[in-house]
């Protein structure tokens, strides 16, 4: 019922009832994520991507739901500290043969599909992206690292004046009003 990639479905083998499709995928799997292979190493995989996926058809509208899980680890934003995360996007997807359904509506959750085959692997990664957080912080409260010496002030404090003034602006420092 399902190919050697466990992301591709045939429309014709789907029934009411449906598939389920778990599978884990190396790390590699993602190679279309630069996050995740940049030379920076901003973001860094530390599991295997675990796809549990439920298929079914309905007359020609084929419904995908389940969920892609992987855990990948990131530098906090403001001290540098290693931030494991859970990454874990729901995935909610109809898909209608083309020609079915408007092709300009941007419905992240509904798709066409051409012939008999439908590849999830592209919508599959797209949703891992979306899921990326923007910025990671470890902690709401991480106090981040000292502008001058660089101290990571979460785990210790330090000596320097932090009562620096942007030269541009000493002047305002003795203005009374």
């Amino acid at each position: 019922m399902i190919s050697t990639d466990a992301t591709i479905l045939r429309v014709s083998d789907l029934t009411e009832i449906g598939v389920h499709i778990e599978r884990l995928e190396e790390p590699e799997w993602l190679v279309n994520l630069p996050e995740l292979w940049s030379e920076g190493d901003v973001y860094k995989p530390l599991s295997k991507i675990r796809i549990d996926l439920q298929a079914s058809r309905v007359l020609k509208e084929v419904t995908v739901i389940g969920n892609v899980s992987l855990s990948i680890q990131s530098p906090c934003s403001r001290c540098v500290e290693a931030v494991k995360i859970e990454l874990n996007p729901l995935i909610s997807l109809v898909l209608s043969p083309r020609g079915r359904v408007k092709d300009e509506e941007d419905d992240l959750e509904h798709e066409t599909y051409r012939d008999d085959e439908i590849d999830l692997s592209n919508y599959l990664r797209e949703q891992v992206a979306i899921a990326m957080p923007v910025k990671v912080v470890c902690g709401e409260d991480c106090k981040g690292l000292c502008t001058n010496c660089g101290t990571n002030l979460n785990k210790e404090d330090c000596t320097c004046d932090n009562e620096r003034v942007d030269p541009r602006f000493a002047i305002l420092k003795d203005l009374k009003i």
